[in-house]
């Protein structure tokens, strides 16, 4: 039922229906009189006055200045009445039957009314009944208008909410305040969520602090300077604090007073300083290590400040220089130079110059230069070469002046061998040729010879050509074969992976390619080792090192030989032996081949130079597989090829 129903019911019921301004009921209020006048100059509150019926009789000027409408457009008039909001029409109708059926809270209705201007008015209605005679009912409304307190309450409201999200949102700073008795009377959202993280306790407003706390020491320092707080003193201090997690925190108490400057409580701030802990323990830690670096390098360096007094000389500057850090700190460069450097660079005057230059920094041309000259080394004389370079360091107004020294002493030795070896791999080159040159001159004759002479050669003379010609062929074969492989190894293009292998029957299959080889100079090739050895083995270098040893000892083994492939197995390697007996190679010279790094030209038999590349290739291949080689010369008539290899399960 809406109110304009529950008016007109009102009215049926109780048989007034008529507006008339000349009925008794209305002359009562409608007729001036003195009382008028103290409401309408002496009440500033907006007064308004309904009958029995509802009809509006009387209203003040406040509440016609308070809403906006005027007296006439006010008085007279039956519900609803302008002033009522739309908005609050639910509350209106329920506090208008609430008071005509004086049913009116004492405290009044907080309604929202509206201006004229349709502006909302909130308003507090308190409802007075007045009796005029015997049976004449009037209900007085003084309204007062709330609407700058509540502008004012949600203006509040809004900036607590603003400062508690605030608050919140300071994502490591922890906010609470206790009472004298350790309770909570307000904690932010990050100090319940550091006491869920640091003791696994879900905190509550109201409850002791301390019955949260459970690790017992951070307690008795929460408790102590909370009643520190109480007695009226401010601490700060730095702690860790939390059971399950621990972090570092800044802690601020400070008590609470109240307007009579009385203690009433403890506030708390604590910011998690966990990053600045870090950060500062990694700066000590980084400092050390910087430090212990420095002194560790291997390369000098050197620190000297502006007057030429030596502030750092690390350990590298004390093996190099064989000169202790006490024996150099605080001297003057000046000395330290001209007693280390070699002649001719040590003369006094020339080195004053030079540091003399870079002290007033007017020859800011030698800064980051790379220089090179020798030093004598303090403890034992030997002469070292060195790389020096300085450059200067500005830390605020000081300026430094660091020197950093390397040691090429090494560099230059190994300088010296790359062109050694740059001039062995020229002599390998010369060599290779060599040997390509002799079996393509035998193919260039026989070919030339052939073409001229074959109608009148006999069957027998071209058969010998031919047969020299395939022999020939054999041995650019297994030249470039070798040569091949040599320079794959060089190139790190074959892998290297070492496997447990049989070794009679990895030497039996490398071998078996020989067998023609054997049979057309009637050679017996004896596998005198047993089943039971196992080596750690590539299993392809493996077969390439029988191969080769084993097509050299045919080679050079006389017609009708004997080859014998004897093992014997050690605790950490097999030992393996080639013996044939003929002519061979010079023992020396396969010495030499076996034992430096040095490339030779074989002696003799030119046709067989080629299988010399095959030896140093075989070399290659059992030091990759972490074993040696050598010879024996057992007689004049005996050669004998040895070669280790590790046994199953130590591989290298």
């Amino acid at each position: 039922m809406n109110l304009n129903t529950q008016m007109s019911e009102h009215y049926k019921l109780n048989g007034d229906r008529d507006n008339s301004p000349h009925k008794k009921s209305d002359r009562l209020f409608l007729q001036p009189f003195p009382i008028n006048e103290v409401i309408d100059n002496y009440i500033p509150s907006g007064i308004a006055i309904i009958d029995g019926s509802g009809k509006q009789v009387f209203v003040n000027q406040s509440f016609c200045r308070m809403v906006g409408w005027d007296e006439g457009d006010l008085l007279g008039i039956y519900p609803p009445f302008p002033y009522w909001s739309s908005e609050d029409a639910e509350n209106i109708e329920r506090a208008f039957s609430q008071t005509l059926e004086n049913k009116a809270p004492k405290e009044g209705f907080e309604l929202i009314f509206l201006h004229k201007t349709g502006e909302p008015i909130f308003v507090n209605v308190l409802v007075s009944t007045i009796v005029q005679g015997d049976d004449h009912k009037f209900f007085l409304a003084n309204i007062t208008d709330l609407t700058k307190r509540k502008k004012l309450e949600q203006h509040l409201s809004e900036s607590m909410m603003m400062l508690s999200a605030s608050i919140d949102s300071l994502k490591d700073t922890i906010i609470f305040s206790t009472d004298g008795e350790y309770r909570y009377t307000y904690f932010n959202k990050v100090h319940r969520d550091v006491m869920k993280y640091a003791y696994n306790a879900d905190i509550k407003a109201g409850m002791s602090i301390l019955g949260f706390i459970s690790s017992d020491n951070d307690r008795l320092v929460v408790k102590e300077n909370v009643d520190h707080a109480m007695s009226g003193e401010s601490t700060t201090f730095i702690q860790t604090f939390g059971n399950v997690n621990r972090d570092y925190y800044e802690c601020y108490f400070n008590p609470i007073l109240n307007d009579e400057n009385e203690v009433i409580g403890c506030s708390v701030l604590a910011k998690n300083i966990n990053d600045r802990i870090f950060a500062e323990n990694a700066l000590r830690d980084s400092e050390t290590k910087f430090r212990e670096i420095i002194n560790q390098i291997n390369d000098i360096i050197v620190v000297f400040d502006r007057h030429g007094k030596i502030i750092i000389w690390n350990k590298g500057a004390e093996q190099v220089c064989g000169l202790e850090a006490k024996d150099a700190l605080n001297k003057d460069i000046i000395d330290i130079e001209a007693q280390l450097l070699a002649q001719p660079a040590n003369d006094r005057s020339r080195i004053e110059k030079i540091i003399n230059g870079i002290l007033t920094q007017e020859t800011p041309e030698v800064f980051n230069r790379i220089l090179e000259s020798e030093i004598i080394q303090a403890n034992s004389g030997t002469v070292r070469n060195i790389q020096s370079m300085i450059f200067p360091i500005s830390l605020d107004s000081e300026v430094l002046f660091c020197t950093v020294v390397r040691d090429t002493t090494e560099l230059k030795r190994y300088e010296k061998e790359i062109l050694r070896v740059s001039a062995e791999k020229d002599k390998f080159y010369s060599m290779i040729a060599q040997y390509l040159y002799t079996p393509f001159n035998v193919f260039n004759n026989f070919t030339k010879l052939m073409a001229e002479e074959l109608d009148n050669m006999p069957v027998k003379e071209i058969q010998r050509m031919v047969t020299m010609m395939s022999k020939s062929a054999g041995n650019v074969y297994s030249l470039l074969d070798n040569l091949l492989q040599w320079t794959k190894v060089h190139q790190g293009k074959i892998p290297f992976q070492p496997q447990v292998l049989n070794l009679k029957k990895i030497c039996i299959e490398g071998t078996s390619v020989l067998k023609q080889d054997a049979e057309s100079k009637n050679i017996v090739i004896r596998h005198n080792t047993t089943d039971e050895i196992y080596v750690s083995a590539d299993i392809y270098m493996l077969k390439t090192i029988f191969r080769n040893l084993v097509y050299y000892a045919i080679r050079f083994c006389d017609e009708s030989g004997q080859i014998d492939i004897n093992a014997r197995n050690g605790s950490s390697h097999v030992t393996i032996s080639i013996l044939s007996r003929g002519s061979g190679l010079n023992s020396d010279y396969l010495k030499k081949l076996f034992e430096t790094r040095q490339i030779h030209s074989a002696p003799g038999h030119t046709e067989e130079q080629g299988t010399i590349l095959g030896l140093l290739l075989c070399r290659e291949f059992i030091e990759k597989n972490g074993g040696e080689i050598w010879v024996e010369r057992r007689d004049e008539s005996e050669d004998g090829i040895n070669f280790t290899i590790p046994v199953a399960g130590k591989i290298i």
